[in-house]
């Protein structure tokens, strides 16, 4: 009797094979780093996700503007999940990290979110640099953050190098994107999503989204929705759905065999 107990009590503390996956973030080329996540973050805890958020750059070192090394480093963040399954979520830059390390890394499920095969819009980058140059050369706004300058360079290459890699996803993937995007030109998810060579892809375009999706009252909550949908199976995975039977066509099949039929009746 005793060792009867003995094994129930033992199987009742077994690991769950049904712990869902852990869920790395991989953030863009922005002051917030991290925090962009946030939502993503807030919600899915609730949901009972573990989701990891990290740095891959000192914003406040211009010295940390090689971008092989922010790539090392979100690297190592996912392989300290090796073993487990992980689910990747990346934005902007991150997306196109994201995307090299889905080449790599051992990745069941991949979301990118305005991800930027594409280059940032210029004339925003260039604006955004002249102010903070400004603004220090008038020795206002002292308290602001900027991004380094040297750290631009970082960015173009990283994307020179790895947007190729788009081509080589073989995971399930989720394209998220906003047609009012001021950053990164919807073309970008466009050409992203037309390399990757399998079936298991969904673009989804958000309408009056913005660039930063997570944080965009307009679409964050509905962007998450749809994120959700896509790590529980239910997009992309789910089993064939029964389909209603086209009207149209039983009509037409109706009106061949009623025509045959007065035919032989005429006869």
């Amino acid at each position: 009797m005793f060792e009867k107990w003995r094994q129930l009590f033992k199987k009742e503390h077994l690991p769950s094979h049904t712990e869902k996956p852990v869920i790395i973030t991989i953030h863009g080329y922005g002051r917030r780093r991290q925090h962009e996540f946030d939502n993503l973050v807030s919600w899915g805890k609730k949901d009972g996700y573990e989701i990891v958020q990290f740095d891959m750059y000192d914003l406040f070192d211009e010295q940390d503007c090689d971008w092989t090394k922010w790539v090392s480093r979100a690297k190592k963040q996912l392989d300290a999940y090796e073993g487990r399954e992980r689910y990747v979520v990346g934005f902007s830059m991150g997306g196109v990290i994201a995307s090299y390390l889905a080449n790599v890394c051992d990745i069941q499920k991949l979301v990118l979110l305005a991800p930027a095969f594409s280059y940032m819009n210029f004339e925003n980058i260039s604006g955004a640099i002249s102010k903070g140059a400004s603004a220090l050369l008038k020795n206002d706004k002292k308290d602001d953050i900027e991004i380094p300058s040297s750290f631009y360079g970082g960015f173009t290459g990283l994307v020179k190098n790895l947007k190729k890699y788009a081509a080589g996803i073989e995971c399930p993937v989720l394209f998220l994107h906003g047609d009012e995007d001021e950053v990164i030109s919807l073309k970008s998810s466009l050409w992203a999503y037309d390399k990757v060579f399998h079936d298991k892809k969904k673009m989804i375009i958000l309408h009056k989204g913005h660039h930063r999706l997570l944080m965009d009252k307009a679409v964050n909550w509905e962007c998450y929705q749809i994120i959700k949908l896509f790590w529980d199976d239910t997009i992309l995975t789910c089993p064939t759905v029964q389909q209603a039977e086209d009207i149209l066509e039983k009509m037409k099949k109706e009106r061949r065999q009623n025509f045959f039929e007065d035919q032989e009746k005429d006869r």
